[in-house]
């Protein structure tokens, strides 16, 4: 009955008539300063909400977003005229099952549920009953869709779920984590992360509640074969982590399993990888509790498939905050002025004409000087193009004589000053309240920026597509002109409604602002697109989908890697070659939905077992290695073990005397062999340089003069250039590709040193894929770092620590026992460990 009433009203031209205008007298509010028209009349606020009060009761999400929208902007727009207004506000977050933001009208409008009618009341206590749950001896009331998502996950089913971003899927499933840990139902968690920066933001999440329970250790690091895994544990990792942490210890396996921003399974190279340590994890432990999450999912539940699992799907369209979808267009011949509208139930609506106090000509000046003219109220996220754009844009954000530095924004630019280096610009901008946010700085640096501006230090943060990949940054508004995903590439609808979701605060306010500038002009015109993605796992395109093109990259057995990014189908032929020595290749056709061509892929895997002199454990040590690169290279080891002897094949430690020749001569058998550079090619001398420094525990300042002073040998370089090339070159060439390189070196290594019988040599290997994953070669340094600590703080600590070979839990205890606050330590520092170890 109550969907029939809701039919009704909504097919009547009336009501269409009185939403739009309530949706824009309040935008016109708050955008159009000038403009004081009047809002909408009595009778018409009266009979939305009446229709809102209705439409919270209904299932279908357009009349509960409707239900909404309604409430919160008649609540804002009339609270001294109207008291009402908010007590129907009350009613309708109650009943959609908003508890949150019914909390957050509470605590605004200084209002309480006890004032509403007795019949009303014990409707909205009863549905807020049924939404609150226990965790260890504290009472959380959820929205209706995470209650879903938590019965189901307390039922011990593996699930897959999808929702908005501001849904809160991630809270849920750590507090199931918690009571899985408190309870003694698990002993082992993991969270796998797309990207070093959710390492940070989902540690730092969990330190806060594992602080509460005894003997559980935080692991966000790859644990070398020497030091032991803990007994009970949360691993945060990326894929890659954990692929080390999976090689290094073969019993290693998890009661849970969180696979967080599983649309990831589709991206690559780096999509198979995350495949693969998903069916290790499910080797280990069958009964493996997975959970799959991600926002805008179209079946979160097909991702288990390529798993030979069925999890449940639970997903919602509904944000738990409303976006508002502002359309700013400049005016031809008119370069100060910017026409605003608004998206109005799929119709552009004009709200007014502005101007701005700048001429609005280019890209970087449309977002610069329109994001300071409607970025005035609430905090503001600006999207760039890359890491260069982010920095220049921020920059003149910041060019502003107007604003007066605090105490905290000088402590963070001196901070960033002795993290990264003096001159960087970031240490500029923060003190005028701008930060700028992308994936390759620092940890520790990237972590005091979002913790600025989520505590208000900051007022504007520009960000690249970090944010595309789950990072938590929400702020009232965004600005949007011209948003790529990378270099020439649009940006698609999914990524779009993806970053959307980033606009507004969940118990800051009730909705956030999208500016989009000059939106007709862009490549492509998201807004119009599908909000859901179909997730496709990688491993199931290319063995399922491209059959030919992979049986012609097997066959290729010459065919050279891409140089400036990753081998498409590498992996993927990497891990059939496994499955095959494993015995499981036709159950991962099965998996995958391999209907045809089944023989031709198989001869091609066949053919290459047969010609290669690598074992399984080789080729399983090495997995994200074509096996035609890895038999080259062992050959190349053993000529030159046979010519010159194992000491000239074995990489030294970072402190020995011979690390940069040993790491140049390692380096320029794996650029010959494994990336076929030609033999010309001398950049295996820089990078060994590079190499050693970073993982001898070097500063970042240290290594970035350093490769100042060496381009400034034959150029005149830019020093922000500089600091830029150091960063990129790190997150991507030293704890991406040479990992991968190291640890196809140190296996192929260790298969020829056994060919000849010198196993007893062996152990003197050092594990430099962890030490170049992590920026150290300590034990404790690593242990510190493991334990959620940024290397910064790592390596301040290992300067004043006496051991070096702590593992975590000594590392943790060392901590412990000494007074932080009279350590030689950075604030920052003190801050972080506070935050991790309490």
């Amino acid at each position: 009955m109550i969907d029939e009433l809701c039919n009704r009203i909504w097919s009547r031209d009336q009501f269409h008539q009185d939403y739009g205008a309530i949706q824009e007298a309040y935008l016109r509010q708050r955008l159009i300063e000038e403009d004081r028209s009047p809002t909408v009349g009595e009778a018409a606020t009266t009979r939305l909400l009446q229709s809102a009060i209705a439409f919270a009761t209904a299932s279908n999400p357009k009349y509960r977003d409707a239900a909404y929208r309604i409430a919160t902007v008649a609540a804002e727009l009339n609270t001294d005229r109207y008291p009402g207004s908010l007590y129907a506000l009350l009613i309708v977050l109650s009943r959609i099952g908003n508890f949150p933001a019914l909390q957050f009208a509470e605590s605004r409008y200084g209002i309480s549920e006890s004032s509403l009618p007795v019949r009303t009341l014990y409707e909205s206590s009863a549905k807020s009953e049924l939404n609150t749950v226990k965790i260890q001896d504290k009472y959380i009331t959820l929205t209706n869709f995470q209650t879903e998502l938590w019965q189901s996950l307390a039922a011990g089913e593996s699930v897959g779920t999808s929702a908005p971003t501001s849904a809160g899927k991630s809270f849920v499933m750590q507090q199931y984590v918690r009571r899985q840990l408190a309870s003694g139902d698990a002993t082992k968690v993991g969270f796998l992360v797309p990207s070093r920066a959710l390492i940070n933001q989902v540690s730092q999440d969990v330190s806060e509640w594992l602080r509460t329970l005894e003997g559980i250790e935080l692991v966000t690091t790859p644990i070398t074969p020497e030091y032991a895994v803990p007994e009970k544990a949360v691993f945060v990792v990326t894929q890659e982590r954990m692929q080390l942490l999976q090689m290094s210890h073969a019993k290693l396996a998890f009661d849970v399993l969180v696979v967080d921003e599983a649309q990831g399974l589709g991206d690559g190279a780096r999509g198979v990888v995350l495949s693969s340590v998903i069916e290790e994890a499910r080797i280990r432990n069958n009964s493996v509790q997975l959970i799959f999450a991600g926002p805008n999912l179209e079946d979160p539940s097909s991702i288990g498939k390529v798993f030979d699992i069925q999890p449940r799907a639970i997903k919602t369209l509904e944000a738990a905050v409303s976006q508002n979808l502002i359309f700013l267009d400049t005016v031809k011949g008119k370069p100060k002025s910017v026409d605003v509208s608004v998206l109005n139930e799929g119709e552009r609506r004009q709200l007014g004409r502005l101007e701005a106090d700048q001429q609005l000509r280019g890209y970087r000046a449309k977002l610069v000087n329109l994001a300071l003219r409607f970025g005035r109220s609430g905090q503001t996220l600006v999207y760039a193009k890359g890491t260069d754009d982010c920095e220049k844009i921020a920059f003149q954000l910041s060019d502003r004589d107007d604003v007066e530095t605090t105490r905290a924004q000088t402590e963070l630019s001196e901070f960033i000053k002795d993290a990264i280096h003096p001159k960087y610009m970031l240490s500029l901008t923060v003190l005028t309240g701008v930060g700028f946010h992308y994936g390759r700085l620092p940890s520790l640096v990237r972590k005091s920026v979002e913790d600025a501006f989520s505590e208000g230090v900051l007022s504007t943060l520009v960000t690249t597509s970090t944010l595309l990949q789950g990072v938590n940054l929400p702020a009232q508004n965004l600005f949007l002109c011209e948003p790529q995903r990378g270099p020439q590439q649009p940006i698609n609808s999914i990524d779009f409604w993806n970053l959307a979701g980033r606009a507004g605060r969940l118990g800051k306010e009730f909705s956030g602002n999208i500016f989009m500038i000059d939106y007709d002009q862009w490549k492509s015109h998201p807004v119009e697109g599908e909000r859901q993605k179909a997730v496709t796992p990688s491993i199931q395109d290319h063995v399922a989908n491209r059959t030919q093109e992979l049986i012609e990259y097997i066959s290729d057995v010459d065919r050279p890697p891409p140089r400036d990014k990753d081998d498409e189908f590498e992996n993927t032929f990497t891990k059939l070659v496994r499955d095959r020595l494993s015995g499981s290749l036709e159950n991962t056709f099965d998996r995958v939905g391999l209907e045809q061509d089944r023989e031709l892929v198989a001869s091609a895997i066949d053919l290459v077992v047969e010609r290669s002199e690598l074992d399984r454990a080789t080729i399983e040590s090495s997995p994200t290695v074509s096996i035609h690169r890895q038999n080259r290279l062992y050959s190349r080891i053993r000529a030159d073990i046979q010519e010159r002897g194992v000491g000239f094949v074995i990489p030294s430690h970072p402190l020995d005397g011979d690390a940069y020749n040993s790491y140049a001569r390692a380096i320029k058998r794996l650029h010959d062999t494994v990336l076929g550079y030609p033999s010309s090619d001398r950049s295996h001398l820089y990078f060994a340089l590079v190499i050693k420094k970073w993982i001898s525990g070097d500063p970042l300042p240290t290594i970035i003069d350093e490769k100042f002073k060496y381009k400034s040998r034959t150029g005149n370089p830019s020093l922000a250039r500089v600091i830029r090339e150091t960063l990129k070159e790190i997150e991507s060439d030293l704890r991406h590709k040479y990992v991968k390189l190291f640890s196809c070196y140190n296996s192929i290594l260790e298969k020829a040193l056994r060919d000849i019988s010198k196993e007893e040599v062996v152990s003197s290997i050092p594990p430099l894929p962890t030490y170049l994953e992590v920026g150290g070669s300590s034990g404790s340094m690593i242990s510190f770092m493991g334990l959620g600590l940024s290397r910064y703080t790592s390596g301040k600590l290992q300067d004043i620590a006496r051991q070096l070979d702590m593992d975590q839990a000594e590392a943790r205890r060392w901590i412990k026992s000494r007074d932080v606050d009279a350590l030689d330590i950075p604030a920052a520092s003190i801050r972080e460990i506070r935050r991790l170890l309490g």
